[in-house]
């Protein structure tokens, strides 16, 4: 019998035959799970400046798990951070938070590094109206974490919803708390006069009519007020029936206990405040610190420090792994209009000269108003 040759294909066919093998493979490929990304190595000393609780050893585990150590420095105020991280010099700290009024400035000052933001995975999931946010010149340097806005807290059963006007207003005059708070208090004062909230922007005559606009509520307060816990007292007890630069947890924490209070944002603009991570330039350990701001930015990250100091916190995804009543709280469905609606308030030029206003004239004002109306 004779053998029968099989046929040869043309070195056409056998191109065209590997072509389509080839895309048979490549389907076949997409269709198929991807492989886990390995997790990034991190270890090492982590030196840390900052507030305290925003290091949430909870939301920082698996850092930690992993051998970083935390060298933790707090501050009491931001400016503090400032002064600290000169004091020490480049190289002396390698991560911290603090106001997003500070950004420009700390740029400007060569503070901050630049970040690489195909190293931010979890950047994509903040709220959209943060999208601008932390960039100066194009380039991001800092990441929003906590955001908030400046609320009135106020007894519901004894006075009407204030307005930004109450320290003229008859049912308050004599009868409300100030809680001092040097920059916040001025760029409110800014605010509510329509002066913006770039102090870069502001003038000498600017400043003189904040100043007085501060002066005249300071001096119809009853009282001056040290903390949110004093606050929360006072409202308890009817001594106050209204604070300022409140928190919506003062508020929570007094009806927890049988007041009627609520903190309110009166009609009219608003000044949000932003708390923002960063890593420092001369960073030690840069590795660990783009680790710290992906745990900060992480849905797991936020909702634990979410749950742990209910603050509102940038990564939408985060409010998944909340309670309900904690994501009606921290007025998650209005997030994104209320900061869109919002302006960033900004500190003046560090080299600012008259008649625009410094940082000094600013802290200088509100002195000569705690001197004049001792409370």
């Amino acid at each position: 019998m004779t053998r029968r040759s099989r046929p040869r294909l043309s070195s056409q066919s056998q191109m065209g035959l590997w072509l389509a093998i080839l895309v048979l493979v490549a389907l076949a490929a997409q269709c198929l799970p991807a492989p886990p990304a390995a997790a990034q190595k991190v270890g090492g000393q982590l030196n840390y400046l900052g507030w305290e609780g925003y290091d949430d050893k909870d939301a920082f585990k698996p850092m930690t798990d992993q051998g970083v150590v935390f060298n933790t420095t707090y501050i009491g105020n931001n400016d503090e951070l400032i002064a600290k991280f000169k004091a020490g010099g480049s190289g002396a700290y390698d991560v911290g938070n603090i106001n997003s009024r500070y950004l420009v400035p700390m740029v400007k000052q060569g503070m901050v590094m630049p970040l690489d933001e195909s190293k931010l995975p979890d950047l994509k999931n903040v709220f959209r109206a943060f999208k601008d946010f932390g960039r100066v010149d194009g380039k991001l340097y800092t990441v929003p974490v906590f955001f908030g806005f400046t609320t009135l807290c106020y007894r519901t059963d004894l006075v009407p919803k204030p307005t930004w006007d109450f320290y003229k207003d008859p049912n308050f005059i004599g009868k409300y708390g100030v809680a001092p708070n040097p920059l916040g208090d001025i760029y409110v004062w800014a605010m509510v006069l329509g002066k913006g909230m770039d102090a870069r922007k502001w003038t000498q005559d600017d400043l003189k009519q904040i100043k007085e606009r501060g002066m005249a509520e300071f001096r119809n307060a009853k009282t001056l007020v040290a903390s949110p816990g004093e606050q929360k007292d006072l409202l308890i007890r009817g001594d106050v029936v209204l604070t300022t630069d409140c928190y919506d947890a003062v508020a929570a924490g007094a009806v927890a206990q049988g007041a009627k209070v609520a903190s309110v944002i009166p009609p009219g603009p608003r000044k949000i405040w932003v708390d923002m991570y960063f890593i420092f330039n001369g960073a030690k350990n840069v590795d660990a610190g783009y680790a710290y701001v992906n745990a900060a930015l992480s849905p797991q990250g936020q909702a634990t420090m979410a749950k742990h100091m209910e603050l509102s916190v940038s990564n939408q995804d985060s409010y998944k792994q909340l309670p309900a009543d904690l994501v009606k709280k921290l007025g998650f469905d209005q997030a994104n209009e209320l900061i869109a609606g919002s302006e960033f308030n900004i500190l003046p030029d560090p080299d600012a000269k008259a008649p625009r206003v410094s940082v000094r004239d600013l802290y200088a004002a509100f002195d000569e108003i705690k001197a004049a109306v001792k409370k």
